[in-house]
């Protein structure tokens, strides 16, 4: 890819070229925001988040120990980033083709690498990022566009945030050696997450580990489709997960005979 963007074909642009020009001419119209508390870019209900929940760090929370205290505090995070409607920020949708979400994406990842905890993320630390970015030998049309309008970039950080921190807790809870011992609060909980679609993938994983009758029944509530309370996609998955119960299950029954 290269700035001119030379698209024409037999005297005429494309129609893919044509949308790819609508994202680059696009204008999100968000304003920078300020917090009260400093210079902070994140809501506080993720700024806050214990450690090392507010770091994505996979490595360390997989070897997190699941001790009542641990397994409270996820619970205490999962419940905090569901509750806190600055969390689901109304994020403008770029035009089709909607590419500008994987150079979005691309920027969280570097604003990760430099600012790696979620208390860390400035608006100094983005400017910094921003100003190198410019400074590169070349960027790319869609990269500029991130850079000239970064407050949106950044908006649509937040529930991608909020999602990756809620998949980790449920992919931490389904590690236990008896993730049933948790159904008495995390079924409602992840039936909710899988409806809001919030870390929904894990949240299904959860709900099979669990196993109880209780995680079936909500499996089944959201494998409902169309019209159900989850999203095709989600709807899709639970039943798949309904499907891999029943299997395991006369499977094992077979091997008890």
């Amino acid at each position: 890819m290269d700035d001119s963007h030379e698209t024409w074909q037999d005297g005429g642009m494309s129609e893919s070229d044509a949308e790819l020009s609508a994202e680059e001419m696009w204008d999100p119209q968000v304003a920078r925001w300020c917090d009260p508390e400093g210079d902070y870019v994140l809501p506080r209900a993720l700024r806050s988040l214990p450690q090392p929940w507010d770091e994505g760090d996979w490595d360390r929370i997989g070897d997190l120990p699941r001790t009542d205290e641990r397994v409270a505090e996820a619970r205490q995070v999962v419940t905090e980033l569901l509750e806190d409607p600055e969390l689901a920020p109304d994020v403008p949708q770029p035009p089709s083709p909607g590419l500008l979400w994987h150079v979005w994406e691309e920027f969280h990842q570097a604003v990760g690498e430099r600012m790696p905890r979620t208390s860390q993320v400035t608006w100094a630390g983005v400017d910094e990022l921003v100003r190198e970015w410019r400074g590169r030998e070349r960027l790319y049309p869609l990269q500029r566009h991130v850079v000239d309008h970064v407050e949106a970039a950044i908006l649509a950080m937040i529930p991608r945030l909020r999602d990756d921190i809620v998949d980790s807790v449920f992919r931490w809870l389904a590690l236990d050696s008896d993730p049933g011992r948790f159904a008495d609060w995390a079924v409602d909980t992840a039936e909710r997450c899988v409806i809001e679609d919030i870390g929904a993938d894990s949240a299904i994983e959860l709900l099979g580990a669990m196993g109880s009758s209780e995680a079936r029944a909500a499996l089944d509530r959201l494998s409902v489709k169309p019209g159900g309370p989850a999203s095709w996609d989600n709807a899709e998955a639970a039943q798949g997960k309904l499907f891999d119960m029943g299997t395991e299950r006369r499977s094992g029954s077979r091997r008890g005979s």
